[in-house]
C-alpha cells in the first residue's frame, strides 16, 4: 500500500509540474506575433509573418510607432512590440 501512495504522488507531482509549462505554450486565440512585412499606406492594416512562415493580415486600430521588421504581438487591434525574453547570464 505504501508503494502505491508513492507511486501516485510521485504521478501526481510530475503532472502539475508539466501541466503549466504545457499551457504556456498555447497560442491564444485572436493573438498575432511574428515581424511585419508590410504595411498598407493607410497604415490600418498590416501582414506579419510568424516564426512558422505564415503570413497573416491584421486590421489595426492604430499602427503607430511600427514599421516594417518590427516584431510585434497583435491582440484584438492593437500593436504592441515583441518583449524578448533575457536568457542566459545575470
Amino acid at each position: 500500500m505504501r508503494i502505491f501512495f508513492a507511486l501516485l504522488t510521485t504521478i501526481v507531482f510530475a503532472l502539475s509540474a508539466a501541466g503549466p509549462c504545457y499551457a504556456a505554450h498555447k497560442e491564444e486565440k485572436g493573438t498575432v506575433k511574428g515581424t511585419i512585412t508590410r504595411m498598407e499606406p493607410s497604415g490600418y492594416e498590416i501582414t506579419v509573418k510568424d516564426d512558422k512562415g505564415k503570413e497573416t493580415k491584421v486590421n489595426v486600430r492604430d499602427a503607430g510607432g511600427v514599421k516594417v521588421g518590427d516584431s510585434v504581438v497583435v491582440k484584438d487591434g492593437k500593436v504592441a512590440p515583441a518583449v524578448k525574453p533575457k536568457t542566459g547570464g545575470y
